[in-house]
């Protein structure tokens, strides 16, 4: 009894021993799959790079018309986004017939608000009281924030084309061309089919008139 019970016990052993170690065939097995799937993994990883850069600025141009329709609906004016070659411009809706000299004008008050914001701190530091000078400042911000600009660049190698429901054809940004996009208090804008076209890159959008949502897409990136 005594010598089974040994026997038993030296197999049992052996077989943990084994279970317990990998052969030299069975690393170099594991190993080659582990670097097929990282070659797989890898190119996978750069086509979703890829994408994430070449969709930026429709994801860009999507959440700045929710914001101004929100505005427009807001405070019951109407709002606009201007296509230009260089990118697009948002800003409360003035004037009809005006062009992108607006947006210049609106950026040019808004960084003298900051220079004489900056002139105020300066004084307050030394112990100048500019009591006038602040008043004025406030109604000024006031009146600057009822004129919001905001704004997006292209990069200079994309190409933006747009087709707006009365225009039939695809109007291709090119020079001093823009194009306005009105957004009302109702919440409603104008239709908007907007592409944006780059060497490997290529997005056409539509726009919902009621929500400005993305109500259709096609798009590829190589």
């Amino acid at each position: 009894m005594t010598g089974w019970k040994a026997t038993m016990m030296s197999g049992t052993g052996s077989r943990s021993s084994a279970a317990s170690g990998f052969t030299l065939v069975e690393v170099v097995i594991a190993l080659t799959v582990v670097a097929i799937l990282a070659g797989m993994a890898v190119p996978a990883i750069d086509s979703v790079q890829k994408e994430r850069i070449a969709r930026e600025p429709v994801n860009a141009l999507a959440l700045l018309a929710r914001e101004v329709r929100l505005r427009a609906m807001k405070e019951h004016r109407p709002y606009q986004i201007v296509f230009v070659r260089e990118g697009f411009r948002a800003s409360r809706f003035f004037q009809p017939y005006g062009g992108v000299e607006e947006f210049e004008e609106l950026q040019l008050e808004l960084q003298q608000l900051e220079q004489k914001q900056s002139i105020i701190d300066a004084s307050a530091a030394r112990g100048i009281s500019m009591e006038n000078v602040e008043k004025d400042l406030r109604r000024e911000k006031v009146e600057a924030g009822l004129r919001y600009s905001a704004a997006y660049d292209l990069n200079p190698s994309i190409l933006c084309s747009l087709r707006i429901w009365n225009e039939p054809d695809w109007i291709s940004l090119t020079g001093g061309e823009f194009r306005r996009w009105i957004f009302q208090p109702s919440g409603m804008c104008e239709p908007m089919s907007v592409r944006m076209e780059n060497e490997g890159s290529f997005f056409e959008v539509t726009f919902h008139p009621l929500t400005a949502d993305i109500q259709s897409e096609r798009a590829w990136v190589e």
